[in-house]
């Protein structure tokens, strides 16, 4: 059992992002990762987070009854997005830590700032036959290295020019088969235990309470601050984990 100063800081850690989850539809790793590694390992945090991944995104994946048109489009990148983070989990094993947070930190920043160099990119509904299969095949790599499979997804469906209520309903399902697999690969590969994971779904409480309230925010965001402020969460998210290089 964790000392009471560092059990509370977890539960603060796990409520911001849970709140920024709700503002800005992502956020939960972005925000609560870094700030849960302040008090634990990497693997810890990553192990803490499964379960409030899992249900938080599920949750938010039902949104505005976008469910199955969502997930009619974009089933491909969900087959390669959980099959490819499942295996390269073992990564979180092999990889040492201070690697990971370089990876972690530089990915975070380039592949979102591509999106903000090349506004006007607009991706073709054609050209997701072959690009969402391997836009799921290298977000899961990176995400089984990393434990951050977002950017590149984020990547992708800014490219899409989705509406704000159905990119939420998306990369929420897209974040729900990455934590699935996750999931797998970190009991597959011994990073987490079952008891672990059992604890982290104490950590859907905070998560959920903060998701709930940042909800009610997001709505009196428009389309761009909703982008711009998603682009400076990952910027800074990043730069975080460079420093901790120095």
């Amino acid at each position: 059992m964790p000392p009471l100063p560092v059990l509370l800081y977890c539960i603060f850690a796990l409520f911001a992002g849970g709140l920024f989850k709700g503002v800005a539809g992502i956020g939960l790793p972005l925000v609560g990762l870094p700030l849960l590694t302040v008090a634990l390992s990497l693997k810890q945090a990553v192990a803490a987070l499964v379960m409030p991944l899992i249900f938080s995104n599920l949750f938010q994946s039902f949104e505005g009854g976008q469910f199955r048109p969502v997930l009619r489009r974009f089933w491909p990148v969900h087959v390669t997005l959980f099959l490819a983070i499942a295996v390269s989990t073992r990564a979180l094993v092999a990889v040492p830590e201070h690697y990971l947070f370089g990876v972690i930190g530089a990915c975070l920043i380039v592949i979102p700032g591509i999106a903000h160099l090349f506004p006007g990119i607009r991706l073709r509904e054609r050209d997701e036959r072959w690009l969402g299969p391997l836009t799921g095949l290298v977000s899961g790599l990176v995400g089984g290295v990393s434990s951050y499979y977002g950017p590149v997804l984020l990547l992708y469906l800014l490219w899409l020019r989705l509406p704000k209520a159905v990119f939420v309903v998306a990369i929420s399902q897209m974040y729900t088969v990455g934590s699935l697999g996750l999931a797998l690969g970190l009991l597959a590969f011994g990073v987490a235990t079952p008891e672990q994971l059992g604890v982290s779904v104490l950590a859907c409480a905070p998560v959920f309470g903060g998701l709930l309230l940042g909800q009610r925010v997001r709505l009196r965001l428009s389309e761009r601050r909703f982008s711009l402020l998603i682009l400076a969460t990952y910027l800074v998210t990043g730069a975080s984990f460079l420093l901790r290089l120095a």
